[in-house]
């Protein structure tokens, strides 16, 4: 009969039991997490933009730069209808703060004529200029004549 001896051995790694998977936990929440987050915040700004006019100002709601502008800032004579693809001077050249994607422009951006604008564009054949004392605003939106005869109707 032969005998048989049987030997386990238990390895652990130096300084502890570590796993590398809480690594590829913690860098899925630092990193996956808050780009899906702001994806999101995107396609929800892309689908809630809204301009409102009041009695006293323009009201827009986006989710990253809204604002409200005091009509008395606004250059009512300046406001028109344009088109990007045949006006390329309010084509944007550069953007300085934020959101460029397919068929949504948003945030702060230089446009090709030097001036600073404020932006919302979703089509860029159908967009309100909006001239005001320190910048422009771009805005798509459908029925421009009527907002531009509402402005002017309240400015007055």
């Amino acid at each position: 009969m032969d005998n048989i001896l049987y030997f386990t051995t238990i390895t652990q790694q130096k300084g502890g039991t570590f796993n590398v998977s809480i690594i590829i936990v913690i860098l899925a929440f630092v990193v996956i997490v808050p780009l899906i987050i702001l994806t999101c915040s995107i396609i929800n700004s892309m689908k809630n933009t809204s301009l409102t006019l009041t009695e006293n100002e323009i009201i827009i709601k986006s989710i990253f730069y809204g604002r409200k502008i005091p009509l008395k800032n606004i250059l009512i004579d300046g406001i028109k209808q344009i088109n990007i693809e045949e006006n390329k001077e309010y084509d944007i050249s550069i953007r300085t703060n934020g959101i460029s994607v397919p068929y949504f422009k948003s945030g702060w951006m230089r446009l090709e004529n030097g001036k600073k604008a404020l932006t919302f564009i979703t089509n860029k054949t159908n967009v309100v200029l909006i001239p005001t004392k320190d910048y422009l605003i771009l805005f798509s939106m459908d029925k421009i004549d009527k907002f531009i005869e509402k402005i002017k109707e309240i400015r007055n």
